[in-house]
Order: structure tokens, then sequence, then C-alpha cells
């Protein structure tokens, strides 16, 4: 495989874990900063442009990470768990308030950035043994 694209895709697992973790760590962060009266910090990253910025990063990442991946490595898992992770966090930054409220919108997104931080790092991890030229891990 071309030593490009495999960087590419280290890299975009690599913001995709980032950004899924970072998902994740604003919805358990959100609401304690908000009970502990850090108002604005809490106001900044409870708005419309967080989940959205996040989106623009997650939905990217995870379409070239997975594309190159899943041609390199044939893992269905990494697909099926990608696919449900990023239509998980769509729905939360979406439709999941109004559907379920604000706690099952935070379930949903906790789940589904669990759901794409395992399938970035199952689609890291496949393509590195997969890879005779062996890509400089970034993952330890």
């Amino acid at each position: 495989m071309d030593m490009r694209k495999n960087s590419l895709r280290a890299i975009a697992d690599w913001l995709g874990i980032v950004a899924s973790t970072a998902c994740a760590m604003h919805c358990v962060l959100v609401p304690v900063l908000l009970v502990t009266g850090t108002v604005l910090p809490a106001s900044i990253l409870a708005g419309d442009f967080f989940h959205l910025a996040m989106i623009w990063i997650i939905l990217p990442a995870a379409i070239v990470a997975f594309g190159i991946g899943c041609r390199q490595h044939k893992d269905r898992w990494v697909l099926v768990l990608g696919v449900a992770g990023l239509t998980g966090i769509v729905a939360s930054a979406t439709v999941l308030h109004d559907l379920v409220g604000e706690g099952g919108e935070r379930v949903g997104t906790l789940l589904s950035g669990a759901l794409l931080v395992f399938a970035h790092y199952r689609n890291f991890r496949l393509c590195r043994s997969a890879d005779c030229a062996r890509e400089e891990s970034i993952f330890v």
C-alpha cells in the first residue's frame, strides 16, 4: 500500500479517536461545569456550534480512515462499528435531544463515541498488522 495513504489513514484514525473522545468528554464535562458554577466555559461548549464542529471533524476522519482501512484489511466489523458510531453521533448532535431528552442524548453520544473509538483503534491495528512496510505507530 502507498505509504502516503497509510499515513493519511493513520492520521485520520488518530483524529477520529481524539474527536470522538472529545465528544464524550464534552457530554460528561458540560453538566459538571454548569453544576460547579463555571458557566462561561460551559455555555461556550454547550452551543450547537460545538456539536457541528465535532461532526465536521469526525465525519471526514472516519470516512477517510475506514475507507482506506477497509479496502486494505476487509474487516466488516470496522465498517459496522464505524457506521453505527457515525449514525449515533450525528443523531445525537441533531435529533436525539428532541426525541429522548438531554439524558438520552448524552447516553447516545457516549455509546456512539465509544463505538467510533473502538472502530478506529481496530482499524489502525488491523492496517498495521496487514502492512508489510510497517507504518510509524502513533498509538504506541
